[in-house]
């Protein structure tokens, strides 16, 4: 693994199109992407991944052993979704925003997710959008079923009111260091 940042073409290209959409510059280290998958279980039946970019959590989860039939990709930026379709023929990948989740999956998968993972950048998204996107995740997992998020900041990326509105507990269950710039990943675990 890397722990250099991965300034890619794409990525940069996607970041010059809508840099509030993106959250950074550079794609997220493999240290990262595999802090993150590995707060995954490797026999879950379906797992959402929102704002996939270039790619980096997705090959993690699969290096992981998350089968691709369990898996679905969804990437609102057009050209990330289809470098992603290309490089990736299974799983599906969906292009499309992730506050219409549950729209966009009604064609995919009707039964909830064991998680849902996380690389948008909910802190610096408009207060409506991030609830819309945390409302429509949330609802898409099933009890006890765990998103999993990033962060840059040291504030957790859900805060504890919004977090206890939505239903859901979280930790911050590691930090990256060797990403750029260092993140925190955080698990909120769907109660009831």
């Amino acid at each position: 693994m890397s722990a250099s940042p991965r300034l890619k073409p794409p990525f940069l290209s996607a970041w010059l199109r809508n840099p509030l959409q993106m959250g950074a510059v550079v794609a997220s280290s493999d240290e990262l992407a595999h802090a993150m998958a590995a707060q995954v279980d490797t026999d879950s039946q379906l797992i959402i991944e929102l704002g996939a970019g270039t790619g980096a959590v997705t090959t993690a989860l699969l290096a992981r052993g998350i089968a691709p039939s369990a898996l679905v990709v969804v990437e609102k930026d057009p050209e990330l979704a289809r470098q992603l379709a290309r490089r990736f023929p299974s799983p599906p990948v969906i292009t499309g925003d992730a506050a219409r989740l549950r729209d966009l999956l009604d064609h995919i998968h009707s039964r909830p997710a064991d998680a849902v993972v996380s690389s948008l950048p909910l802190l610096s998204m408009r207060t409506l959008t991030r609830v819309r996107v945390l409302a429509q995740a949330i609802s898409a997992l099933r009890p006890k079923g765990r998103f999993i998020q990033f962060t840059y900041s040291p504030k957790p990326p859900i805060p504890g009111p919004l977090a206890a509105a939505l239903g859901v507990s979280g930790e911050r269950v590691g930090r990256v260091l060797w990403n750029l710039p260092p993140a925190s990943v955080w698990v909120y675990t769907k109660l009831g």
